[in-house]
C-alpha cells in the first residue's frame, strides 16, 4: 500500500483546492489520524496493562538481564538507563517502550519509500551488523598476519573481541521479544500493514494463553521453584472492589482483563478501520474520488466508525462488568428490598465466589438481557435514529475484500 499512496501523492489539482477521495489528501484527513492515534493509545495502554498485571517483577526483561550478567561475570553493552535496570515498577519499561514506538514509527517510516531507497536502507543495516559483530576480530587478525607475515588462526585475545558484539545482539533480541507488539503495532497502524497488526495482536495472545496454561494449578506445580516466579489469578473471585451506578460489580484483577480485552479491540478496530476506509478509497474510478457526493459519504463513514469505536466498545465493557457482578447486583436488591436472609446465604456461597461463578452470573445476566431483547423493539429504534442522522449506514457500498492490490 505504501507503494500506491506515493504513486498517488503525484497527482495534482487545478484550480481551487477541494477534498478528494486520494490517498495524499485522505491520510491527511482529521479522522483518519484520529483512528490512527486512538489505535496507538489504545496499543500502548493494552501493553502496559498486561505489563503490570502479568510481568513487572514476575519475568520481566530486567530479571533475565541480571541473571545473564551473574552468569556471564560483566556487564551487557546496553546501558542501565535503556534496559531499564534497576529501576521499579513499570519504570522499568518506559525507556524500551519508547525505543519500541521510535523502531516501529521507523519501519513505518521505511514502508512508504521507494523499493530503490528501502533496498539501500536494509543492505546499510546488514552491512553495518556485519561490521559490529565480526569488523574488529577481521581487523586485529588480519593486521596481526599481514605485520607477521604468516598466515595463522585466530588466537583467544582475537576470539575474545566476539564477546561484546554476541552480547549486544543477544540484548537487542530479548528486548525486539519483549517490545514486539509495540513494534508491530506500531508498524501496521502507521504503515498501513495487516500483517503487522495480526502479529502484534497474534503475539498478545499467544502470551496470554501460554501464561494462563502455565499458570494452571496442575502445571505450575510441576514448574517446582520456577514457577514462584509467575503471577497467577486467584482461584476465588473475592470480594469486587470496582463499582458502577453504586454496585461493586467487579475485583481489580477481573478489570483489569476487561480493560486488556477492550483495549484489544479498540486497537483492533481502528486501525483495521484506517486500512478498510483507504482501500475502499484507492480502488474507486478516477471520477469517484473527485466527486464530492463520495467525498461526504466517506466523511460520515469516518465520523460514524469514530462514534461506534467509543461507544459500543465502551458499551462492551460496561456490559462485561454487569454480566460479571449481575448476581451480586440481583442479591443487593433483593436484600433490600425483602432484608431476607436468604440473599445473604446465597452471596456467602462458595460457588458464586470461585471463577465458575462468573459463568453463573453471566447466565443470569444473558437471560435477563433475553428478555429486554423481546420487549424493547430495538430495530424500530435503530431505523428511528437512522432516519434521525440521515445517513444510515445501510447506503454504503461495502469495500472490497480482495486483499491483492495491497500486497
Amino acid at each position: 500500500m505504501a507503494g500506491d499512496v506515493e504513486a498517488q501523492s503525484d497527482i495534482t489539482h487545478s484550480g481551487r483546492h477541494r477534498s478528494t477521495l486520494h490517498l495524499k489528501n485522505l491520510r491527511k484527513q482529521w479522522q483518519i489520524l484520529a483512528l490512527q492515534v486512538t489505535a496507538t493509545v489504545a496499543l500502548v495502554w493494552m501493553y502496559m496493562e498486561i505489563i503490570s498485571t502479568y510481568v513487572v517483577g514476575s519475568i520481566d526483561h530486567t530479571m533475565l538481564f541480571e541473571t545473564l550478567e551473574f552468569v556471564l561475570g560483566s556487564d551487557l553493552p546496553l546501558g542501565d538507563w535503556m534496559t531499564g535496570v534497576g529501576r521499579s515498577g513499570l519504570a522499568r519499561f518506559y525507556v524500551p517502550l519508547v525505543l519500541g514506538l521510535s523502531f516501529g514509527g521507523s519501519m513505518a517510516l521505511l514502508a512508504f519509500q521507494s523499493p530503490k531507497v528501502q533496498q539501500r536502507i536494509k543492505l546499510g543495516v546488514i552491512v553495518g551488523l556485519i561490521v559490529i559483530l565480526v569488523g574488529r576480530t577481521l581487523l586485529s587478525w588480519l593486521g596481526g598476519m599481514i605485520i607477521n607475515t604468516e598466515l595463522d588462526l585466530p588466537n583467544a585475545d582475537e576470539l575474545a573481541l566476539l564477546q561484546w558484539p554476541l552480547m549486544l545482539i543477544l540484548s537487542l533480541l530479548v528486548m525486539f521479544v519483549y517490545l514486539l507488539p509495540i513494534i508491530m503495532g506500531t508498524r501496521g497502524i502507521w504503515g498501513l500493514s495487516r500483517q503487522a497488526i495480526i502479529w502484534s495482536i497474534g503475539f498478545t495472545l499467544l502470551f496470554l494463553g501460554l501464561h494462563a496454561m502455565l499458570t494452571f494449578p496442575v502445571v505450575l506445580n510441576q514448574l517446582g521453584d520456577y514457577g514462584n516466579d509467575l503471577t497467577t489469578l486467584d482461584t476465588q473471585v473475592g470480594t469486587p472492589t470496582v463499582s458502577l451506578l453504586g454496585f461493586e460489580l467487579v475485583t481489580r484483577q477481573q478489570f483489569s482483563l476487561i480493560l486488556i480485552a477492550v483495549l484489544m479491540m479498540v486497537f483492533q478496530e481502528s486501525a483495521f478501520g484506517v486500512i478498510r476506509h483507504l482501500e475502499y478509497a484507492y480502488r474507486l474510478p478516477e471520477s469517484c474520488k473527485r466527486d464530492e457526493e463520495y467525498v461526504q459519504q466517506m466523511e460520515n463513514v469516518l465520523n460514524a466508525h469514530l462514534r461506534h469505536t467509543g461507544l459500543y466498545l465502551g458499551l462492551t465493557g460496561l456490559a462485561t462488568m454487569v454480566a460479571i457482578g449481575f448476581h451480586g447486583v440481583l442479591l443487593e436488591l433483593v436484600t433490600a428490598t425483602t432484608g431476607s436472609q436468604w440473599a445473604e446465604q446465597v452471596s456467602e456461597s462458595i460457588e458464586l465466589r470461585l471463577t465458575y461463578g462468573v459463568v453463573i452470573s453471566a447466565l443470569l445476566f444473558l437471560g435477563v438481557a433475553a428478555t429486554v431483547r423481546l420487549l424493547v423493539p430495538w430495530d424500530r429504534l435503530a431505523q428511528l435514529r437512522a432516519g434521525i442522522t440521515g445517513f444510515g449506514r445501510s447506503s454504503e457500498p461495502d469495500p472490497p475484500k480482495d486483499d491483492s492490490a495491497w500486497a
